[in-house]
């Protein structure tokens, strides 16, 4: 009996070893280079592995106790050094990839310009921290959710045409700078129901002006400014400025939405939301009257 207690023992401590060992092959002290990705190392559970972020990256509310190494294109590199990662997780950029390993740190890259490309960073990094059952169970809730706005949207006859404003000046129609189809807001947009204004456009991103705009039919106005922070009053203001086309079908039936929320710029986990708010309109759109 007592051989067989330590029979017991031996491969209960067997295990544990192994166990230890296989969580020590995973990264434990990373530092996240954009806020998409902090987002996503939230979600997998693995915040509490994360000593370093960039000033942008504030959500979850306890990214915010984490110490910053600054922006993503201003790095304050002695500060990560002394921070010590065994992993750097940043957006795809060759030159800040290249100046971090020649400090002799690992980097991996997670690009979200895409759905695809958001979907398939989650069980990369899954894969990279050691938790890719997590990983799944968070792209299967993504993607469910996704297919679901799908559906809703394949149901609606119309298919309203979208300007897609990622940046213009506040109180002004200056500055007009557009998402086109190929990017995650134009994907997310088409698959609850919806087409692109300027499809025929291949950039992702691109400036338009009021011409190209007058040109075209644009049966509802997106716009997403982070941090604008507008009270109602503000809000209608802005709306307001897009008045000066009394002939764009948008403008005529008041079909302007400005999101000033910063998880429509952030593509990342949250996407579900931004499918979510589309659909709604979609669902609006087509039930006005003719």
């Amino acid at each position: 009996m007592l051989r067989l207690k330590l029979y017991l023992l031996f491969f209960i401590l067997l295990g544990s070893i192994a166990n230890k060992t296989q969580a020590d092959d995973y990264p434990h002290h990373i530092i996240s280079l954009a806020p998409h990705i902090t987002e996503m190392v939230f979600k997998l559970g693995a915040g509490d592995r994360l000593i370093g972020r960039t000033d942008f990256c504030t959500y979850p509310s306890r990214a915010t106790q984490i110490e910053s190494v600054g922006g993503y294109l201003n790095i304050d590199f002695e500060k990560l050094v002394s921070l010590k990662p065994d992993l750097v997780l940043q957006f795809p950029n060759q030159e800040n990839k290249r100046k971090i390993e020649s400090l002799g740190f690992r980097v991996e890259e997670i690009p979200n310009e895409t759905i695809g490309q958001i979907l398939n960073s989650i069980l990369k990094l899954g894969n990279i921290l050691g938790l890719t059952d997590r990983a799944q169970q968070v792209w299967s809730g993504i993607n469910d959710t996704l297919k679901m706005v799908q559906q809703k949207g394949g149901k609606f006859s119309a298919a309203p045409t979208a300007l897609l404003l990622v940046g213009r000046e506040r109180q002004s129609l200056r500055g007009l700078y557009v998402a086109g189809k190929s990017t995650y807001l134009g994907e997310i947009w088409a698959l609850s129901g919806g087409t692109v204004a300027f499809d025929k456009v291949n950039a992702r991103y691109f400036s338009v002006s009021k011409e190209d705009i007058i040109k075209n039919r644009i049966d509802v106005i997106l716009e997403f400014h982070r941090r604008w922070n507008l009270n109602s009053q503000d809000m209608q203001t802005e709306i307001n400025i897009w008045n000066v086309f009394s002939n764009l079908p948008a403008v005529i039936k008041g079909n302007i939405y400005i999101f000033d929320q910063d998880y429509f710029l952030i593509p990342g986990p949250r996407v579900t939301k931004i499918a979510l708010e589309f659909s709604k309109i979609i669902k609006q759109i087509n039930e006005e009257p003719e």
